[in-house]
């Protein structure tokens, strides 16, 4: 019985071995960022509600103004133009200095356009979605339609 032998030298191999052992690691670190970063978006969202919290009043500083979402725990404040947006992660902080369409809402009852930090903004449902009002007349106004 013939043995066959192997043409690529140890060399080769070692560098084999290593190119598969760098793309298994650079996998995992991609997979665990993945999991944490889903996890994390995930967490802030998934805030239990009462019936009785909902069309309440919130503090804007439990807001991520970005994602228009009640997170139930202080969220990070963002000083822009002597007024404090609130974002929950970094990725929001810099849309909130970066973007103006970030800072703004449109009024449900209005349709106006208003600041996110000047808002009166209101639990809209159990999954901790917000609205912006201009003022609490103009919600009063909407919860009556």
């Amino acid at each position: 019985m013939k043995t066959r032998k192997h043409n690529a030298s140890p060399k080769s191999l070692s560098k084999d071995k290593l190119v598969a052992y760098l793309t298994l690691v650079s996998l995992i670190v991609v997979v665990t960022v993945a999991v944490f970063w889903i996890q994390g978006y995930h967490m802030g969202s998934s805030v239990s509600l009462t019936s009785d919290e909902i069309k309440t009043p919130v503090d804007p500083s439990l807001v991520c103004m970005v994602n228009d979402a009640y997170m139930g725990v202080a969220q990070i404040p963002v000083p822009v133009n002597g007024k404090t947006y609130y974002g929950c992660c970094q990725g929001c902080v810099d849309k909130l200095n970066n973007l103006e369409s970030a800072r703004i809402a449109i009024d449900p009852y209005s349709g106006n356009p208003v600041d996110k930090s000047e808002a009166y903004i209101v639990l809209m449902n159990p999954q901790g979605a917000v609205a912006y009002f201009e003022s609490e007349a103009n919600y009063n106004a909407f919860k009556k339609n």
